[in-house]
């Protein structure tokens, strides 16, 4: 044989390797650290233990859809459950970050804190708890009151949404 071959079938077999060493690669994002028996969960509204009005209906709502999107768990009645998912929402806060030549606010970060606690039914025990997930979304500040709070609104929803997402993947991934 000569150098040209024996560079070919090296190559060859380096690919091969990779290619039989790559086929056990999944996805951690399509874990599941939960008892095999739960299969359904029961999402009541959480609670809400700041100021800002029916925020616990906006985050509800929002981790029941992306339950229900990701499909791993059925979304269901509380007498239906295999567990419960219960939140309390404890801090909102908005948090100002930049400002004009005269000290007037610009921009703001709405921040939302809760504890959540996934409780087996069946068992009687907690399978998962997180005393303290954060999430937070940014908007600004317009000259027109209602736009600014539309503007807070959407980033109410926005911080909701990446909370259900980071929730969804923290009870699935044990952490």
């Amino acid at each position: 044989m000569n150098k040209r071959s024996d560079k070919i079938i090296i190559v060859f077999w380096a690919i091969l390797f990779l290619i039989i060493s790559s086929c056990g690669y999944r996805f951690s994002g399509r874990a599941n650290e939960l008892p095999l028996h739960i299969k359904a969960v029961a999402i009541p509204i959480f609670v809400n233990s700041t100021q800002e009005p029916l925020i616990e209906s906006v985050i509800t709502n929002k981790v029941i859809q992306e339950f229900i999107g990701d499909g791993r768990l059925k979304v269901v009645d509380s007498s239906k459950a295999d567990a419960v998912l219960k939140g309390r929402i404890y801090a909102f806060s908005l948090a100002p970050l930049s400002f004009d030549r005269g000290d007037n606010v610009l921009e703001y970060r709405v921040v939302i804190q809760c504890e959540l606690v996934l409780e087996d039914v069946k068992e009687n025990k907690i399978i998962w708890k997180e005393p303290a997930l954060t999430q937070s979304a940014d908007y600004k500040v317009s000259s027109d009151i209602s736009a600014t709070r539309t503007a807070k609104d959407r980033a109410i929803e926005e911080a909701s949404k990446r909370f259900a997402s980071d929730l969804v993947a923290r009870v699935f991934e044990g952490f």
